[in-house]
């Protein structure tokens, strides 16, 4: 089963951060867990009989205390774990756990608990979950990877999401605060066709987005370490076939000011010359 885990560059960018003297280092803890358990039925579900393997598990960074407001950490929360009504991880982490509990009111289906299961005796279905963080200066970009197989399916799932925090000002930073995002669209449509660190993008796109005036803006994105780009993600089938993957679209800082306003706060973010 392939195990994909999506821009190993920016995962190796973990262990550097680029802290300024006038910036507070933003500081985490690392939150595990696992469960694992044998589901057992009444009847065979398919060829891997009536025992399926489950295991779920979870790494994630969580900031220290007075790291982030009570607000930025529900976004945070409902990036890993679909669960904002909490700031508290544990909790999160349980909700997320009890929801990839599918069969848990099946009367017909028997949860048997298990320290670890070999998946050369029973079929294994599986969700992974983990995340990482790197400062540049006062930016801090959660980068979180997900993985999941069902017994049965024909293929695995897997995901790349992104959440960026100004620690100076405290905020979940989004695409609308750093450009027009009403001409957002066109310019990842030009950025596609024009811009040949786009090519592998440009190759890969369903037909119906092929030469399009306008791409649709994704909610995901990443400001490169010496930010002179943003890099919007596209999740898998949204833009582009499976064997695709994940598709991200490089903006150049300036190239993309040419094609959509820069809003102040990114003309601060990025610096001079970051627009004409």
């Amino acid at each position: 089963m392939k195990r994909l885990f999506i821009f190993i560059a920016l995962a190796a960018l973990v262990l550097a951060s680029c802290h300024s003297g006038k910036v507070k280092e933003f500081k985490t803890d690392t939150i595990s867990g696992e469960q694992c358990y044998l589901l057992i039925f009444d009847e065979a579900l398919g060829p891997w009989g009536n025992t399926v393997g489950v295991t779920n598990s979870y790494s994630v960074v969580w900031p220290d205390d007075g790291m982030m407001s009570r607000q930025a950490k529900r976004q945070l929360m409902s990036l890993y774990f679909g669960d904002s009504t909490t700031t508290d991880p544990v909790k999160g982490a349980k909700h997320w756990l009890e929801q990839l509990d599918y069969f848990a009111d099946d009367p017909t289906c028997v949860r048997k608990p298990v320290e670890s299961i070999d998946d050369s005796v029973v079929a294994l279905s599986y969700a992974n979950l983990k995340s990482y963080c790197r400062q540049d200066s006062n930016l801090v970009t959660f980068v979180v990877n997900s993985e999941s197989y069902n017994v049965g399916a024909a293929h695995g799932l897997y995901a790349a999401q992104y959440l960026t925090f100004d620690v100076q000002t405290g905020n979940v930073v989004r695409l609308s605060d750093l450009v027009d995002t009403s001409l957002l669209g066109e310019a990842i449509a030009h950025a596609v066709q024009d811009l040949e660190v786009n090519r592998d993008v440009r190759e890969c796109l369903f037909d119906e987005f092929r030469d399009v005036e306008r791409m649709p803006v994704p909610r995901d994105f990443f400001i490169d370490s010496t930010r002179s780009t943003i890099t919007v993600v596209y999740p898998l089938y949204e833009v582009a076939c499976y064997a695709c993957g994940i598709q991200s679209v490089v903006l150049p800082i300036f190239w993309l000011s040419k094609h959509t306003p820069l809003t102040p706060y990114a003309k601060r973010l990025f610096g001079p010359g970051s627009s004409l």
